[in-house]
């Protein structure tokens, strides 16, 4: 696959998820990422895509906010696209007073797009993939 096809691809991942989000319920946006096609090569590196998806959702308004769900979704499909078995994580942390949730995506078992150690202080209540 050359380059143009492979960024068409992943970018519409930063389209459909992000609203798919918004329409369907998490285990059925799941299913799409787990459907989303791959692409023959290049194979980009992990931390390569993440900073993609970063840069491509920054400035997102709406149903594209860069939020740690948006984020890990989408980079979870586009790992995938590039061949990787990564690893979909929701965690909790805090209790009532203070209750906070957060989203990211490991590939062997590393976080990938947050800061060193950032998932540490969460319990994970959902995990999907690999």
């Amino acid at each position: 696959m050359s380059r143009l096809p492979e960024r068409m691809l992943a970018l519409s991942a930063t389209i459909v998820l992000p609203v798919a989000l918004r329409m369907l319920p998490l285990p059925a946006v799941l299913r799409i990422c787990d459907r989303w096609p791959t692409a023959a090569s290049p194979r980009h590196p992990p931390h390569a895509l993440a900073g993609r998806v970063r840069r491509w959702l920054s400035r997102g308004r709406g149903p594209w906010a860069s939020t740690c769900l948006t984020r890990s979704l989408v980079l979870y499909a586009m790992l995938r696209q590039h061949g990787y078995r990564p690893r979909f994580v929701i965690g909790v942390a805090g209790g009532h007073a203070c209750f906070a949730a957060h989203a990211w995506v490991t590939v062997g078992g590393i976080p990938l797009g947050d800061s060193r150690g950032l998932a540490d202080g969460y319990s994970r209540l959902l995990s999907h993939g690999a």
